[in-house]
């Protein structure tokens, strides 16, 4: 048996598609690199504007930590605390630097009374 007719004409219809596309390529081939150049700004603006939200987050979130820390700070000063001054670490260095003695803590207290 020999082979059939029907598809032999196969070949030349796949070679005039490829034709076809390989004209559209070389026709639009400007209008095809902008395209991919949008496409590849986008990309690039997204992860840029993301990256900045995250870093404001960050920063954000250090300035209110600074703050509450601020905060304590400031009230460990109105309540006469050394830790408003050189905070809690030197705070324990003063203390143990220029220990205060009970007669030391009572003529602090009767200076600030008045």
């Amino acid at each position: 048996m020999s082979k059939s007719r029907a598809s032999s004409g196969g070949g030349f219809g796949a070679l005039l598609g490829l034709m076809l596309i390989v004209w559209v390529i070389v026709k639009l081939i400007w209008w095809i690199l902008g395209a991919a150049i949008l496409v590849g700004l986008y990309f690039l603006v997204r992860a840029i504007v993301r990256e900045s939200r995250r870093r404001a987050d960050l920063k954000a979130a250090h300035r209110a930590a600074l703050a509450a820390r601020a905060d304590q700070q400031h009230n460990w000063v109105l309540q006469g605390g050394d830790r408003g001054i050189y905070g809690p670490r030197g705070a324990e260095l003063m203390h143990y630097l220029y220990p205060v003695t009970d007669s030391g803590k009572a003529a602090y207290l009767g200076a600030i009374a008045g």
